[in-house]
């Protein structure tokens, strides 16, 4: 725990957040397996046995930022999902949203997925139940659809995941054929309306 007076668990999730977010340069300049702890201390402005009362290793830093981004995906997903509106509208702005996400920070993403591959089983799987809550949202708004008849019967789970992996060649591209929206529109066209005529 951090010295003094204890904090909240609200109090240090803030902490670990503005750490989080003042060492994301570092990584992006330096990579995150050549940044030392010592460094991510500096960059966030603490002593590094301070750094440790909120991160015990850089693989917690690692765990923290997918876990972090991922509730924030799946919340505002959430927010998305319960609005008043056809289902098949809800799934193409909450992947619109989806985009913006990956964009913004596409560099980040990019390398830090790269490095969490290499983390222990036990990490990468508390990475995927960040995941499997996304995809479970999508699966619940396509089940939604085919109830309203705006989709076909189709496997939802399955729907979910080649919908959550549509986005990487959207975003990562190396011949893009449009602007990632534009990508994004034709490739949710194709998605959900088929090749067929």
């Amino acid at each position: 725990m951090p010295k003094g007076t204890p904090l909240t668990e609200e109090e240090q999730e803030k902490r670990r957040h503005e750490i989080f977010h003042k060492v994301v340069n570092v990584f992006l300049k330096k990579g995150f397996q050549e940044t030392s702890m010592r460094e991510i201390a500096e960059a966030a402005g603490l002593g590094k046995s301070t750094l440790y009362d909120y991160f015990k290793t850089k693989d917690e830093i690692l765990i923290y930022f997918f876990e972090d981004q991922l509730n924030d995906l799946t919340a505002e997903a959430q927010r998305i999902a319960l609005q008043n509106m056809d289902a098949d509208q809800r799934l193409r702005q909450i992947m619109e949203m989806h985009l913006e996400f990956l964009v913004e920070n596409k560099n980040l993403f990019l390398k830090l997925s790269i490095e969490a591959q290499r983390l222990k089983l036990e990490s990468q799987k508390r990475i995927q139940n960040g995941r499997y809550a996304y995809q479970d949202l999508l699966r619940g708004l396509i089940e939604e659809g085919i109830r309203e008849g705006a989709f076909r019967k189709v496997d939802p789970l399955l729907a979910a995941r080649l919908l959550v992996h549509i986005m990487a060649p959207v975003v990562f591209a190396s011949r893009p054929t449009g602007t990632p929206q534009e990508m994004l529109k034709e490739t949710l066209d194709i998605f959900l309306k088929g090749l067929q005529v």
